[in-house]
């Protein structure tokens, strides 16, 4: 017999609160996994847009740089104005930068290195090595700019500064080289006004494109959800019909074939003479008709499909107890699960889950004694199929199709059906010693 330990629980959601709860845990995981992308996209994009701004800022001081030495420096620079640079209009312009923090430092240098002007009285006059890049500049209409703590006219350690180098030609047509140190602190409000208007375009057209997408995946949720259902329930109708189908079958041609089979060989017996040889085969076969009349039997009754309802998964937990039992595995069923709270499709999965263990048991494990135990653990159902036989193997998965055998494709299937749940199937050792197949599945996913 079953033994129940019922507990009183809430009233059984319908179908549509279960879609609904499933449905609400996928738009849950979407959102959160969205969200966390969303972020991590932000994130790259925030680095990108810097990265741009950052760009945009140096490339900025190149051409101001380059602009102030062609159109003001270049005209202004002849032989006259070279003899008295200092109180030329040029200086004064550059001075007058140098006043208003536009830039830290200028120097205007000929070909060779020697300092025209600088910022730093005490440079002019001197000669300061030009690198590669700067002396293949001279003559072209190109800059070169980089980072750097240092100046190169004399002065000591400064703040960190963009060095931005422009080739200019004089009134004269001679060649000379414009030197501006840009304080990092203005490129960096270049930096953040540029920053202002992409990261905020950038950032809003991800966040309008993941409300955009949020009805679609709702509603594709939905759809998928009660196509899944659907589904779930033609094929479970389908498998109903053929077993009954079947088990029909069985019983009204086979068996009754079989049946009176039976009957008639008592008769031939009696029509023989006692000391016949054909007696004691006639005996074996009446036994042996007998034997599998009574599988037959037991095969329709595991296969005909049985009413779950109320009681019904206990009384088909006790009838498959008592059928193992028939055939020499005693067997006991515990079933400590809150029934009522089951749907019914839930309930068919826990009578399916112990059905195929007790047959695998009966197939594979030449054991002496079974247990099937149902249990309520959190919010998942645990179906547990225990014998003290010789079992199958170590603990592994039973998806294992390249076997030479197979004998486990029925729990192959089963592994399958309740993957979708958010379960799993495990078969292997037990603590206790045998073997032991336990089931785990969420029943609320089972939406029919």
């Amino acid at each position: 017999m079953v033994s129940a330990t019922s507990r009183p629980g809430p009233p059984e959601p319908t179908r549509s609160e279960k879609e609904r709860s499933v449905v609400r845990q996928a738009m849950t995981r979407f959102l959160l996994l969205g969200g966390i992308s969303l972020v991590v996209v932000a994130m790259v994009t925030a680095v990108m847009a810097n990265a741009v701004a950052r760009a945009v800022a140096t490339r900025e001081a190149e051409d101001r740089t380059l602009t102030f030495t062609r159109v003001i420096a270049g005209p202004a620079l002849d032989a006259s104005t070279m003899e008295d640079l200092a109180s030329s209009p040029l200086v004064q312009a550059l001075r007058n930068r140098l006043l208003d923090d536009s830039i830290s430092h200028a120097a205007v240098y000929d070909p060779d290195g020697t300092v025209i002007w600088s910022a730093d009285p005490a440079a002019v006059g001197t000669t300061e090595p030009l690198s590669a890049e700067v002396r293949a500049l001279i003559g072209t209409t190109g800059t070169v700019s980089h980072f750097s703590r240092e100046t190169h006219a004399g002065g000591g350690e400064e703040d960190l500064v963009l060095e931005v180098y422009a080739s200019g030609v004089d009134a004269d047509g001679r060649p000379f080289v414009m030197e501006w140190y840009w304080p990092t602190s203005h490129l960096r409000e270049s930096q953040a006004q540029v920053m202002r208007l992409l990261l905020p375009a950038t950032l809003g057209s991800l966040l309008l494109f993941a409300l955009l997408i949020l009805p679609l995946t709702l509603s594709t949720a939905r759809r998928v959800e009660r196509d899944r259902a659907r589904l779930t329930r033609h094929a479970l109708d389908a498998s109903r019909l053929e077993r009954r189908r079947l088990s029909e079958d069985l019983h009204d041609g086979v068996v009754q074939d079989l049946s009176g089979i039976g009957y008639v060989l008592p008769m031939l017996g009696q029509a023989l003479p006692a000391e016949s040889q054909a007696q004691p085969l006639l005996t074996q076969i009446q036994q042996t008709m007998q034997r599998d009349i009574a599988t037959i039997r037991g095969m329709i009754a595991d296969i005909r499909p049985v009413d779950l309802r109320g009681d019904g998964l206990r009384e088909a937990l006790d009838g498959l107890a008592s059928r193992m039992s028939e055939r020499g595995v005693a067997t006991t069923a515990h079933l400590d699960c809150d029934v009522e709270s089951l749907s019914t499709s839930a309930r068919a999965l826990v009578y399916r889950v112990a059905l195929e263990g007790a047959r695998n048991v009966l197939k594979h494990s030449h054991a002496e004694h079974a247990r099937v135990e149902v249990a309520g653990q959190d919010s998942q159902v645990r179906v547990r199929v225990w014998d003290d036989g010789a079992g199958s193997g170590p603990d592994r998965s039973v998806r294992q199709p390249d076997e030479e055998s197979d004998h486990h494709f029925g729990l192959a299937l089963l592994e399958e059906a309740v993957s979708d749940l958010d379960g799993g199937l495990t078969l292997g050792r037990a603590a206790e010693g045998g073997t032991e197949l336990v089931v785990v599945f969420r029943p609320d996913r089972v939406l029919v």
